[in-house]
């Protein structure tokens, strides 16, 4: 990942347009396409998206009694959520193996059937 402040630094001798692109990415020693990509806005702003992800996690409000757990929390209380979160993973993974278990019981079916089918051929 390119550091924050190596971002800007392309972002400013872009905007002065003196140099090339070619030039920008040797004299800063990142490649053209992250210049090109910069310069024509397709690179994602990774610093928005670490401070929106940090305000995910600040208090919302006065710590509150959780009506679903019962903990003195902020609201919304965040165990619920990561316990929501792990129940829906584990009936997604029964889902799958339930899957992967009738897959191969009919690859089984179908072995023991084509092994009946030529042993009754002479």
């Amino acid at each position: 990942m390119l550091a924050p402040g190596k971002v800007l630094e392309v972002q400013k001798l872009l905007a002065e347009g003196r140099l090339s692109q070619r030039k920008i990415a040797k004299v800063l020693g990142v490649s053209r396409a992250t210049v090109g990509a910069i310069a024509s806005g397709k690179r994602p702003d990774y610093a928005a998206r670490q401070r929106a992800r940090e305000a995910e996690f600040e208090p919302l409000g006065p710590i509150e009694r959780c009506p679903t757990c019962g903990g003195r929390v902020y609201m919304p209380c965040r165990l619920c959520r990561v316990r929501d979160y792990k129940a829906r993973e584990q009936q997604r993974l029964k889902a799958l193996r339930r899957q992967a278990r009738r897959r191969a019981l009919r690859r089984l079916l179908a072995a023991v059937q084509e092994a009946g089918a030529s042993s009754e051929q002479p």
